[in-house]
């Protein structure tokens, strides 16, 4: 894990950089380099289209010029995508212009992402997944960048009115918390220990949700039902996505924003960048 997931956000400009002369496309200079990214996920990431909004940030940001693509199926897990033909289609096609992914972000099933903490069959089952989305990935291109989206713990309401689907992450908010990091850390050990060399690293989108819910409690990060996003908890993860990817740089330059209040938007990025050690530690 030290590869990547330990370099602060100065240095991570410098892997930007190094990514652009080496695979993104750039035909001078002075272009904005082209970073190709392909989603697997699914009602976490379909819902309010993160894909999209990832997309806009990058492109208002003019540090990286995005090309989006996505399979997003509901309830899906990483072993389910690794199997699905549709997206492997999609991943060996590449991008818009013809050229490879430069980017995979992948994305577990919420519940199998806490159970992989504590059940032998649930990490397996997680494990597997993510190291065979990166072999694949690797396979067409073996520059690619893997990021594992961390997904965020339940609302804490949910445990209060003792909400089974909450109570089967963890006995509290916080445990359901500790249990998703430790996953996310252990799935991505495991596939760069089956995948030597590999790019992965985690990208701490949940991480961030319990920072701004600590912070903001009155924020709507989350949809009705306590477990999706609402349109700021869908900003505030593409934040820490393109954070996660090109580094402090393209949040800060990021002017795009969704159909929110911009206050809430601006709130959540200033807290994003306030926390550089979320990034440095995502994947201890």
């Amino acid at each position: 894990m030290k590869a990547l997931s330990s370099i602060p956000w100065s240095r991570r400009r410098l892997l930007v950089a190094g990514f652009a002369a080496c695979g993104w496309h750039a035909h001078a200079a002075d272009e904005v380099p082209h970073v190709r990214i392909l989603f697997f996920g699914n009602s976490y990431m379909a819902l309010n289209r993160l894909p999209s909004m990832v997309g806009e940030l990058l492109l208002s940001s003019k540090v990286l010029a995005p090309h989006i693509g996505s399979n997003l199926l509901g309830n899906y897990t990483l072993e389910q995508h690794s199997t699905n033909a549709d997206g492997l289609a999609l991943l060996k096609k590449g991008a818009d212009d013809g050229k490879p992914w430069d980017v995979i972000v992948v994305q577990e099933q919420s519940v199998i992402s806490s159970a992989a903490a504590i059940d032998a069959k649930a990490k397996e089952l997680m494990d597997t997944g993510l190291s065979k989305l990166v072999s694949l990935a690797r396979e067409v291109n073996p520059q690619v960048l893997v990021v594992d989206f961390q997904v965020w713990s339940r609302h804490p309401n949910l445990w209060k009115k003792q909400a089974p689907d909450a109570l089967f992450t963890g006995k509290s908010p916080g445990e359901a918390r500790a249990r998703i990091h430790l996953a996310n850390v252990n799935a991505v050990k495991s596939a760069l220990e089956k995948n030597p060399g590999a790019h992965v690293l985690v990208s701490p989108v949940g991480n961030f949700w319990w920072l701004v819910q600590d912070a903001y409690p009155a924020l709507p990060l989350y949809a009705e039902d306590g477990t999706h996003p609402d349109v700021l908890g869908t900003l505030l993860s593409a934040y820490v996505i393109i954070g996660t990817i090109g580094g402090r740089e393209v949040i800060e330059h990021a002017t795009w924003l969704p159909d929110c209040p911009s206050s809430q938007a601006l709130r959540v990025k200033k807290l994003v960048l306030d926390h550089p050690e979320v990034f440095k530690t995502a994947g201890n």
